[in-house]
Formats: C-alpha cells, sequence, structure tokens
C-alpha cells in the first residue's frame, strides 16, 4: 500500500468505534508521536472507501492525538474495496492490543467473530451472558452466534434507552408506515412552542390553587383563554419500539394481547404487524373512531385487525366476551398527570384514593382473563400531589397485581429524551429539590406458580433482520 499524506479535514474517525482510550494514555500517545514521527509515518493511519468518505479502520486514536496537536495532516494508507464483514474484521484486529473495550458498543458485533478475531475470553461473558470458552471455541450454537441485538432486536437488559440511534432509528421505521397515535386526543388545543408555556398539570395546580377544587377539562380551556396561555395538552404517545420489545419478548406467538386501558392506536397496530390478536377498552368512542381509521390506513386485509370496545375497564369481564389473554400490555393514566377528558369514569379525573381503589379492580379483572403462565407488562410513571409529593404509583401498581395473584418479576426503567427538561430543572430543582424526571417503570408480573414454567411456554428468541424488517412490509408470507 502506498503512504500518502492526507489533510485530517478529509478523513473521518469511525462513528461507533468500539475502542476507547483515557486521558493519560492519550498524552502519552502524543509524547510518542512528538518523539517518533517516523514510527507513525511507519504505522500509517489505514482507511476505507466503502461508504463513498474516507473513514479511519485503524488508527482512530492516533488520529484524536494529531488533531489535539494541531496536525494538518497525517500519513495514511487506503484499503480499498473492503466488504464490510472484511472491514469489521479489521477494526477488531487492529484494537485488540490497544485501548479499553466500550462493552455496550461491542454488544452489536457478533460474539464468536470477536473470539476468532482476539478479543480476550474474560470479556466475551460482558458481551453474550452465554458465553462459555469451551462452547465458542468447539461447538458454539447457532443461537448464540449472533450478538445480543442480532437476537433480541435490543439487548434484553433492564435500561431501555430511547435516546440511542438504535432505538430512533427502529421508531422512525415505526412512524414511517403511518402510525397517528396522537389522534382523537383533544385536537382543538394547539400546542405550546415555548419550552416555559404550562402544561396541563400545572395548569391544574394553578386551579387547584386558586379554587381549592379539581378543575374540569373545560375549566381548564377556559382558564388558558381567559389568561392568554397557548397549552400544551401533555399527552403522551406510547412508544411503538417499547410495544414491539414487550410483545417479542413477553408474549406467545399469535397470541391474545389485553389492554384496559387502550388510548390511542399503537399497542393495536404494532400487535397486528406481529400477527398477534389485540383487545382494547378504552372510555372515548373519538378516540377508538380514530384508532380504526388509523389501522384501517395501515394494515393490510391478512393482518389481524385489532379490537377496540368503547366502555369502562370496570366491565372489561362483559366486555371481553370470554376473551382470554396470553399477554397483558397497558399504559394506565398516572393518575392525574394527564388528563383525558371530563367523563366523571376516567380514572385521570379521580382524587387518589378513587383512583387508587377503581384501578386495583380493573387490574384484578384483567389478570382473571389472562391465561397461567403468562406476563402482563405495565408501564407506569410518578405522579405528585396538589402538596408537591409522590403519590406512590409505581409500588401502588405493584401491589394492585401482587393482590390478583401475579408475581413481580421484571423491572425495566425507560430512559426518554430531555427535550425541554434541561430548561425547566434549575428553576425547579432550586425552588423545590425535585429531579428533573425523564424515566417511566416498565413492571412486568407474571401468573404462574413457578418461572420453570416460562421456557416450556415460550420459544427461544432469534431474531433475525430478515425477521423484524418484514413486520414493517405488507408481505402475506411472514
Amino acid at each position: 500500500m502506498e503512504v500518502i499524506y492526507r489533510k485530517i479535514a478529509d478523513i473521518h474517525p469511525l462513528p461507533d468505534n468500539p475502542r476507547t482510550i483515557g486521558p493519560e494514555d492519550l498524552e502519552r500517545l502524543k509524547e510518542s508521536i512528538r518523539n517518533n514521527p517516523d514510527y507513525l509515518e511507519a504505522h500509517p493511519l489505514v482507511l476505507s472507501d466503502r461508504t463513498g468518505e474516507l473513514i479511519v479502520i485503524d488508527g482512530n486514536q492516533r488520529l484524536r492525538a494529531c488533531l489535539e496537536m494541531g496536525m494538518e495532516e497525517v500519513p495514511t494508507a487506503l484499503l480499498s474495496g473492503l466488504t464490510e464483514e472484511r472491514e469489521k474484521e479489521i477494526i477488531i484486529r487492529a484494537n485488540v492490543l490497544n485501548g479499553k473495550w466500550d462493552i455496550d458498543k461491542l454488544l452489536a458485533w457478533n460474539p464468536k467473530e470477536l473470539m476468532d478475531w482476539g478479543v480476550e475470553e474474560n470479556l466475551m461473558i460482558n458481551v453474550d451472558p452465554f458465553f462459555q470458552s469451551s462452547e465458542m471455541t468447539n461447538d458454539y450454537t447457532q443461537q448464540r452466534k449472533a450478538s445480543l441485538k442480532d437476537r433480541f432486536i435490543l439487548p434484553p437488559f433492564s435500561i431501555l434507552d430511547t435516546r440511542k440511534g438504535e432505538w430512533q432509528e427502529r421508531k422512525r421505521e415505526w412512524l414511517n408506515i403511518g402510525l397517528k397515535s396522537e389522534q382523537g386526543r383533544h385536537e382543538n388545543i394547539t400546542f405550546a412552542k415555548s419550552a416555559q408555556s404550562p402544561n396541563i398539570y400545572d395548569l391544574r395546580n394553578k386551579i387547584r390553587e386558586k379554587t381549592g377544587e379539581d378543575p374540569t377539562w373545560d375549566e381548564i380551556l377556559e382558564y388558558c383563554k381567559n389568561e392568554g396561555i397557548r397549552v400544551s395538552n401533555g399527552i403522551s404517545i406510547f412508544d411503538p419500539v417499547l410495544c414491539e420489545l414487550m410483545y417479542r419478548w413477553f408474549n406467545v406467538p399469535k397470541g391474545n394481547v389485553l389492554d384496559p386501558f387502550a388510548g390511542g392506536s399503537v399497542r393495536g397496530v404494532v400487535a397486528s404487524k406481529l400477527r398477534m390478536n389485540y383487545l382494547g377498552i378504552d372510555l372515548r368512542q373519538e378516540q377508538i373512531d380514530a384508532n380504526i381509521e388509523n389501522a384501517k390506513e395501515i394494515l393490510s386485509d391478512d393482518e389481524p385487525f385489532p379490537i377496540w370496545k368503547c366502555g369502562d375497564s370496570l366491565d372489561i369481564i362483559k366486555l371481553s366476551l370470554g376473551y382470554k389473554a396470553d399477554m397483558i400490555l397497558s399504559c394506565p393514566p398516572y393518575a392525574d398527570l394527564e388528563v383525558y377528558s371530563d367523563n366523571p369514569k376516567d380514572l385521570s379525573t379521580m382524587n387518589y384514593p378513587e383512583f387508587k381503589e377503581t384501578y386495583e379492580r380493573i387490574i384484578a379483572d384483567s389478570c382473571s382473563l389472562l391465561k397461567d403462565n403468562s406476563f402482563a407488562v405495565f408501564v407506569v410513571g410518578e405522579a405528585r400531589s396538589k402538596n408537591g409529593f409522590y403519590y406512590g404509583l409505581v409500588p401502588d401498581t405493584i401491589e394492585a397485581f401482587e393482590k390478583a395473584g401475579l408475581h413481580f418479576y421484571n423491572e425495566l426503567i425507560l430512559v426518554n429524551n430531555i427535550g425541554s427538561l434541561a430548561i425547566r430543572v434549575g428553576n425547579q430543582f432550586n425552588n423545590s429539590r425535585k429531579t428533573g424526571k425523564h424515566h417511566q417503570n416498565v413492571l412486568v408480573f407474571y401468573k404462574g406458580q413457578s418461572d420453570k414454567e416460562i421456557k416450556n411456554r415460550f420459544e427461544e428468541i432469534n431474531l433475525t433482520d430478515e425477521d423484524i424488517n418484514k413486520i414493517l412490509l405488507n408481505d402475506s408470507e411472514y
């Protein structure tokens, strides 16, 4: 290969480089380059042009050091025409002996190939918890040759970070099929564009302070009109990626889903795309009409159509007409954090003791429709009372399911985008010592006497890119 000095501005570091280097090691590297410029030329940065840009596949730490030293040109050698697999192999082989591994980024790689390319055995347990060196080097099974990401869409860890690129990319793919879960959610309200504008929760607290009573939805709108406030309705949209993961991880193929707090269209449409049956209950007919319209726009004739029923979830046994669920997935109102209507049967309009009592009854009746050895998943978050204290919705949800005879099995933390919270949290914390909350709790419960039955009822998950992408197409063969 010919060594050519290229301008640093014309080459690019490797995106998501799985190797990192600490400040002390970086300083030593810079000192070495200063004292041994001929050694740098003897070890040029290796480039690949596979993507159409000149990407550094060997020498990213040297590139970083040269940048900090103010160098404008560096010696390079171009490996042209590499396949993606060959490029990945070179990246790993070139980095085995330098810096430290970033385990989170290594999760996207194939563990069998990592071992073949020289990654230390003692690191492999962090990449694949099923790893055993004898299996890896001798009879490593097909199911374990793929990375955790390949097998499960995302690694099944207790932290789910919606801010990561792979999550956002998958979310865009779901939204691109036409999901419109916001339809049916008080569309007459103009969303505030300013981060300082109050949301519905803040407005309710202000009106409470004035009147001493919980305002109705119409009273909130009237208050906004009188005060000249452009208000965000603060209503959240269920994340389709979270929905897909929960269905794939905790439901059986073609299983029946029960959703006692249906809300928008996401959970019904995603279930249908995965060839699962869905029954959701919602109080508002306008929401159900919007959901049906959205599902008709998206789903093909051979995909099972979601069933939404209008009614009070306190009547879920009667409304279900003998429906037996293989899984419960729902996102209940977070007490009075979001106001969905002024219907007195709407949980978001109730005071907390009344909310809790009704909530427990709905959970108990829903769980009675769940088959044995099955999972229930509730996505919940905390809300504060007018005195500023948490109600305790998370522990109350756990208690309600345990009263219904289920076992608390997993807790996952869903990390959300910070957004305007970064602007608001400073004053909020100084005034009240309330931290900026940007996560939700995904609570998983199990109905059964022993977790040993799970292996018998649930198939081993081993997905491929082809499998997960087919659902976003109207592919009748899937």
